[in-house]
């Protein structure tokens, strides 16, 4: 199945209109199944692995999408195939489902796309949709993130302008672009990462702007191709990321938001989904390089092999076992050479 340019329709406001209001007490309630997705191509299905293995482990059920081009992961062919349908079976209760995305935008800036097909076709009875990067797993209860989105739309702040006010001259170049899709917009404090996204099926309509504001961007003149663009104007130097915080603005939708701390940031407490973006990934690290650099590897990085030990198994066993002993190592050489992320 193809993704598609989306644009607004009636029976996404049909579907929320006839939704009533449900309890963030009981998970158990739920009129619909939780589905999580993410983009993978490359080795970044090593990421992928270790989501879905910490997703297992979380108690969550339901369907994992992965937007993907250029092939599947190799590791496949180690999982059971559903027989009802063109997916994976990580256990009896979490289905992989893979869905090729076409085009030539960088996969992070589908994101607000994908989430959106996910509502109106791929699943499209879903409750609860999370997006999440594949350089994150999850460290606490789904129960609990099911809880949160009950309230609004899930979102971490950002450890870059983490606070940023709702005066900044980025948010008039976003309230511009939001104008030109024809949306108003309110104020908003903090700047939230797009590694993390928990829209439940009553707030989809923020997932649909996420990806019209993509394509207006696309309609300015943005290179849709890359993650990242330091070349163009600063205030959407990164893309999806900075739109993400231009569909807060341009939405009604309430928000449920999250401190850095929760991605695993300092100060090391209150731990939910650890992200590994201070370095290279995590799968493609020298460690004990790193460390003899001053840079041995944090809790997020050296969890990530637990989480790739699992349901999928993306690496042998010899090679999980030497990943391992480099990580060992390099935690050793940490305890008497440990440098500043400023230092970098």
């Amino acid at each position: 199945m193809a993704l598609k340019t989306m644009r607004p329709a009636e029976r996404v406001g049909q579907d929320l209109d006839g939704r009533s209001t449900t309890t963030s007490s009981d998970t158990a309630a739920k009129t619909g199944p939780h589905v999580v997705c993410t983009t993978a191509e490359g080795n970044y299905f090593y990421g992928l692995a270790a989501l879905a293995n910490s997703l297992v482990r979380a108690g969550f059920k339901g369907n994992i999408v992965v937007g993907y081009r250029d092939g599947r992961p190799a590791w496949l062919e180690t999982l059971e195939k559903d027989p009802q349908c063109d997916a994976y079976l990580v256990t009896p209760e979490v289905h992989l489902q893979f869905v090729e995305i076409p085009g030539r935008w960088h996969l992070a800036n589908y994101k607000g796309h994908l989430m959106h097909q996910i509502f109106r076709e791929i699943v499209p009875d879903a409750e609860l949709v999370y997006f999440f990067d594949t350089d994150i797993f999850i460290d606490r209860s789904w129960e609990t993130l099911a809880a949160w989105a009950r309230h609004g739309v899930v979102v971490v702040l950002d450890m870059a302008d983490t606070y940023m006010s709702p005066h900044h001259v980025y948010r008039r170049a976003w309230r511009a672009l939001a104008e030109r899709a024809n949306c108003d917009c309110r104020d908003f404090t903090g700047y939230v990462n797009s590694g993390c996204v928990g829209i439940n099926r009553r707030y989809a309509e923020f997932a649909e702007t996420w990806g019209l504001l993509m394509e207006q961007l696309e309609k300015d003149g943005a290179d849709m191709q890359k993650m990242k663009n330091w070349t163009g104007p600063l205030e959407f130097s990164r893309m999806d990321q900075d739109v993400l915080n231009a569909t807060i603005m341009a939405t009604n939708t309430p928000i449920s938001l999250l401190g850095f701390e929760a991605m695993g940031l300092f100060p090391w407490a209150g731990e939910v989904m650890p992200h590994a973006m201070h370095h290279r990934k995590p799968w493609a690290r020298n460690y004990i390089f790193d460390a003899l650099r001053g840079f041995p590897p944090n809790r997020t990085y050296r969890n990530y092999w637990n989480f790739v030990d699992g349901p999928i198994r993306p690496f042998g066993e010899f090679e999980l076992k030497r990943k391992k002993m480099a990580v060992a190592i390099a935690r050793l050489i940490g305890r008497f050479h440990t440098r500043s992320l400023r230092d970098l």
